[in-house]
């Protein structure tokens, strides 16, 4: 039996070097009936005609202005929608696949007909024996989503068989189309950072299974990773848009009181060692309270860090 068709959805921004690397690793994968679409989100620089170049069998789409991951990703969905495929996989850019991955997770979903998405077991490219992604756990009060076994040697991973999971991260996440259709796709609130863990929790509300399979293997390009002013927006406005979005009635308060809590002493901290941090924190605040979603002030922090 021929395998599922399968879209493969990956959205660059900037980023030609490392989608190119993944678009190289994919050559190698064992899965057989696929397609790759590359969404670029207008990137200011020469990445459409490198991949138009390098690739020209891939369909590319460029947007007409960058819509965020968010907006990208839906982009992608309705553009991977019309060629009807069973599956369609969210692969970030900046990772390497292992030449089985894709067949393990078609495997997992088509073994479970109630799953509506399935991720694998995401390790660090720069040492590929660590563990940044090995199933997902929510703490729902705090409104906090956790890496299982972040950091961890490979071999000290918690599962080695498919299970059920709390969330997958938009690294990598395999959805069926025909479930996701019912879902729906991204919020465009969220723009970026935070919106997986809500679609995780979307997808879970409808009754539909999330899967881990650790058989899926791929690395991810995590050395270097630290806090920015643009992270710690969209991080900070997106944590109280997720726990309104998530939660209800005593969880909701008291995540949102806990949230409330802890940034607001973190914004006091910051106004006399890291003012940037402070500013920026500050804005986020307000764009919630006044409901400026999607891109928000994201694009233009630099008028609020010089003020």
């Amino acid at each position: 039996m021929p395998k599922p068709f399968t879209v493969i959805i990956m959205l660059n921004y900037k980023g030609a070097k490392d989608t190119v690397e993944c678009l190289e690793s994919l050559k190698k994968t064992d899965y057989d009936n696929f397609k790759i679409l590359i969404i670029d989100n207008a990137s200011p620089d020469n990445s459409a005609e490198v991949f138009r170049e390098k690739f020209p069998e891939i369909e590319l789409v460029v947007t007409e202005k960058n819509l965020g991951y968010t907006g990208g990703i839906n982009r992608g969905f309705r553009e991977a929608s019309k060629h009807n495929p069973k599956y369609m996989l969210v692969l970030n850019n900046d990772t390497i696949v292992e030449p089985g991955f894709l067949t393990a997770l078609v495997d997992a979903m088509e073994s479970d007909p109630g799953a509506a998405a399935a991720g694998g077991l995401i390790l660090a490219e720069h040492d590929r024996n660590t563990i940044w992604f090995g199933n997902g756990k929510m703490i729902n009060w705090r409104g906090l989503a956790i890496h299982v076994d972040k950091g961890k040697h490979f071999e000290e991973r918690s599962h080695r068989e498919v299970t059920e999971t709390d969330f997958l991260t938009g690294c990598m996440i395999l959805f069926r189309t025909s479930h996701l259709i019912k879902t729906g796709f991204e919020d465009e609130d969220f723009f970026m950072y935070l919106d997986d863990i809500e679609l995780s929790a979307r997808i879970k509300k409808y009754g539909f299974k999330l899967l881990y399979q650790p058989a899926s293997i791929i690395y991810h390009k995590v050395l270097g990773e630290k806090e920015s002013p643009l992270k710690l927006y969209y991080s900070v406005r997106n944590r109280f848009l997720l726990n309104n979005k998530m939660n209800n009635g005593i969880i909701r308060f008291v995540s949102a009181f806990y949230f409330f809590s802890v940034i607001s002493l973190k914004i006091f901290v910051w106004a006399f060692i890291n003012k940037t941090f402070s500013r920026v924190a500050r804005a986020a605040l307000s764009d919630y309270f006044n409901h400026n979603l999607g891109v928000g002030r994201g694009t233009s922090l630099n008028e609020i860090i010089g003020n």
